[in-house]
């Protein structure tokens, strides 16, 4: 199961068009994300929101009834956008090893490129309502079960791994943040591409799979 198959939480929109419901919806979730970065949840308002969207606050309402709704899209975008990349990654391979090896490379890769919303969702969390926590924390949950599924599946095909398949998916999904959450102290240490690689390789030696087996070799 694939994040994408959790449903998200709804919110009540004023019009009826769902193409034009998400196309906006992803508009305002991109806009959202950038004055957060720049001003905090707390201080930025809905006007502010609907400024950077390109559209006016009465237009704004029309899909989104609350800054709790607002912060729940981004959310709820950031997680989809880096969900579909793994889903990209693998789309296509079947050698389990292989499949495992390619999800952790688009992950990490995810996170560094994207380490400002990360981080702003991090920070920011503690803010959301408790239905759009509860949606989120789910929508959470099923990206993690991806990766349970891809370790299993690895491990069923030969790959050396102790321990329960679920803890190691937890931690295969959450080591990655560090490059953002600790962009300030790695980006000293090593430059982004090469943090990358070396947060790849150590994930996979961690799992036993080596590199030249996760890269299909």
């Amino acid at each position: 199961m694939t994040a994408a198959a959790q449903p998200p939480r709804v919110i009540a929109a004023q019009v009826k068009d769902e193409a034009r419901i998400r196309a906006r919806r992803a508009r305002i979730a991109e806009a959202a994300a950038r004055v957060f970065r720049e001003k905090g949840f707390h201080t930025a308002t809905i006007r502010d929101v609907a400024e950077a969207a390109g559209l006016t606050q009465g237009t704004l309402y029309n899909y989104i009834r609350s800054k709790d709704d607002i912060l729940y899209l981004v959310h709820q975008d950031l997680t989809a956008r880096y969900t579909a990349d793994v889903e990209r990654a693998i789309e296509g391979l079947t050698d389990p090893r292989a499949r495992l090896g390619a999800a952790i490379r688009a992950f990490v890769r995810a996170m560094r490129e994207r380490h400002a919303d990360i981080r702003l969702i991090y920070q920011e969390t503690h803010a959301l309502g408790r239905d759009s926590l509860r949606a989120v924390l789910a929508q959470t949950d099923a990206f993690i079960r991806l990766f349970a599924e891809l370790i299993e599946a690895a491990r069923r095909d030969g790959m050396a791994l102790d321990g329960a398949p679920r803890l190691a998916a937890d931690i295969v999904t959450f080591l990655p943040v560090m490059l953002a959450l600790r962009r300030w102290r790695l980006r000293d240490a090593a430059d982004g591409p090469e943090a990358e690689a070396e947060l790849v390789a150590f994930l996979l030696r961690g799992l036993g799979c080596p590199e030249e087996i996760a890269h299909g070799a």
